[in-house]
């Protein structure tokens, strides 16, 4: 096919249909051809199969007496045939009695060995057997041997016939065919004009003309359908830009504000801390200011981590705004005006263009739902504004800066990881179940430790309430695992995970949430390998829980003598 690339839509038209009658009349010619040609041999067969009957009947006589006159005088009436050339016959015992050979013929041709009554067809002859009867006895065989040229020409004849008449129709096909072509060329060639116009003017406003009801009129509606969802979603995506912008300013503001109050207050207080030393009373007033500073600076550090978030979601609908099937409609156009001379061709039968009618179609729907999910991602973003309040009480005692180990209870911090999704988890009925071994205060980030748990405990709420099951239950355990590692297991019997689900869960961007945004396990799949751990997950099926296991490296705390 790569001789029609360059062609015009016009002249591929042309070639296909010359193509398509010629082929056909070909095929149909040729089984005309072998049918006739079975049919002549047929006939050949069932003729020359009469004369050896009749040469045997005549001859019977003769073989009975062994009377070579007779049978030679029989053999000489076929000299009237002038395609039979050579003719004997044989006694019951094999041995021939008489020949016969065309008299034109100067050549010597010997008499074959007797044979089975047979008959068939060798390089220019064709050559027969048959018996001889008398009373169901086998008396003798009478051998023929015809040439076929006359047969082969006679074929040859109705095989020129036949390339004659398919020369003839091919030419009524391609007259034809010069005009019907446009019928169909005609709106693929006005749909590509209008097309370029678009990619070079980018004027979205303009629209193709519909001629027909056939699928080229379908394409052009769903290619005006396209144009007028561009011109929408161009037009809220823009909005929802700068309402975005606008927000994150003003957010910006407000926690910079909040930043440098705090800041101001940590300050005041130690200075507060300093000056009341000498009395008890101020000494444990300070203590007290001092505890509320270490509060408000832990607060201010998980602001950051909530401001984190924000982020993320501002850089996820900048990267759905600049990801958009937008940008992709230039590269369409580019592609159908490339394709602009063998279009049809392209459409109908070119692996890229068959999906051009469906994209232009899935391509509306698809920016449709791209403003529905950055409105979506600003509601995660007032979500995670609100979130910065509720967890304030219980970020208190880890306001120490992150990447630092602690010595700490393993169980405290699950049990602060616990507090902090305690709300939701008895909103939603959820049985807790605490299997925690000894393993006595270990060095760790608390504060990194805790980040994760809140997280996958917040997956399992959220799994449990979606499972629609009576008993809602969640079993949390810390267990060491060999020498030096330990494990922290988080078991729902929630809605579960399905098998194709389980290599993507840690992707970026992969959620099964219809508010979700995708990179909360990704973040604490990071911040385990960061902290020289792990993070999986395995589930039996859809309707069979989860079991997501945080491993670390166990190290206890020395105790000195």
């Amino acid at each position: 096919m790569s001789i029609m690339r360059n062609m015009t839509i016009k002249r591929k038209l042309t070639l296909i249909i010359m193509l398509t009658c010629t082929i056909a009349l070909l095929l149909a010619g040729t089984l005309n051809l072998f049918g006739q040609r079975a049919e002549i041999r047929k006939e050949l067969i069932d003729r020359i199969s009469c004369y050896a009957q009749i040469i045997g009947e005549n001859c019977r006589a003769a073989i009975s007496f062994e009377d070579v006159k007779n049978a030679s005088e029989v053999l000489a009436s076929l000299k009237v045939k002038s395609s039979i050339v050579f003719a004997c016959v044989y006694t019951k015992e094999g041995k021939v009695l008489a020949c016969y050979r065309r008299p034109d013929i100067a050549e010597d041709i010997p008499a074959p060995p007797c044979a089975k009554e047979s008959c068939r067809f060798d390089n220019h002859y064709f050559k027969l057997f048959r018996r001889i009867d008398s009373d169901d006895e086998v008396i003798g065989t009478v051998y023929i041997q015809l040439d076929t040229s006359e047969v082969k020409a006679m074929l040859w004849f109705k095989a020129g016939t036949i390339a004659l008449v398919v020369l003839l129709c091919s030419l009524v096909a391609y007259l034809v065919s010069l005009r019907l072509q446009r019928v169909i060329s005609g709106p693929i060639v006005d749909l590509a004009e209008v097309a370029k116009v678009i990619s070079e003017d980018k004027d979205y406003s303009t629209r193709a003309v519909k001629k027909s009801n056939d699928e080229v009129g379908l394409l052009i509606d769903a290619f005006n359908a396209m144009l007028e969802q561009i011109q929408q979603s161009d037009s809220d995506m823009r909005e929802v830009q700068d309402k975005l912008e606008i927000r994150v300013k003003e957010r910006t503001t407000e926690l910079t504000v909040a930043n440098e109050n705090l800041t101001k207050e940590v300050t005041e207080r130690k200075r507060t801390k300093t000056k009341l030393k000498t009395a008890q009373e101020k000494l444990i007033e300070t203590a007290h200011r001092v505890g509320m500073a270490e509060v408000a600076a832990d607060v201010l550090h998980n602001v950051g981590n909530i401001l984190n978030s924000i982020n993320v979601s501002t850089t996820l609908i900048t990267e759905k705004v600049t990801n958009s099937e937008v940008a992709n409609l230039e590269k369409l156009a580019t592609i159908v005006n490339d394709h602009i001379e063998d279009l049809g061709t392209f459409l109908t039968e070119h692996s890229q263009g068959k999906h051009i009618p469906v994209y232009l179609t899935e391509v509306s729907k698809s920016l449709n739902d791209e403003r529905v999910d950055i409105i979506s991602k600003l509601h995660v973003l007032a979500e995670n504004v609100q979130h910065i309040k509720d967890i304030v009480s219980m970020q208190q005692s880890y306001a120490n800066v992150s990447g630092v180990e602690v010595q700490v209870s393993l169980a405290q911090i699950v049990e602060d990881a616990i507090q902090i999704n305690s709300a939701g988890l008895q909103r939603h009925g959820t049985r807790l179940i605490r299997e925690f071994d000894e393993l006595g205060d270990v060095d760790i980030d608390k504060q990194k430790v805790l980040q994760i748990l809140v997280n996958i405990i917040n997956n399992a709420k959220y799994a449990l309430s979606d499972s629609g099951k009576k008993e809602k239950l969640l079993t949390i355990r810390i267990r060491k695992h060999g020498e030096d590692r330990l494990r922290i297991e988080v078991d729902d019997n929630g809605v579960g995970i399905p098998k194709e689900n389980l290599t993507k869960i840690f992707r970026h961007g992969f959620t099964t949430k219809r508010d979700g945004h995708g990179f909360g396990l990704h973040s604490s799949a990071l911040t385990a390998k960061e902290i020289g751990g792990s993070l999986t997950v395995h589930s039996d099926g859809v309707g069979k829980g989860a079991i997501f296991t945080l491993e670390l490296p166990f190290k206890p705390v020395e105790v000195m003598p």
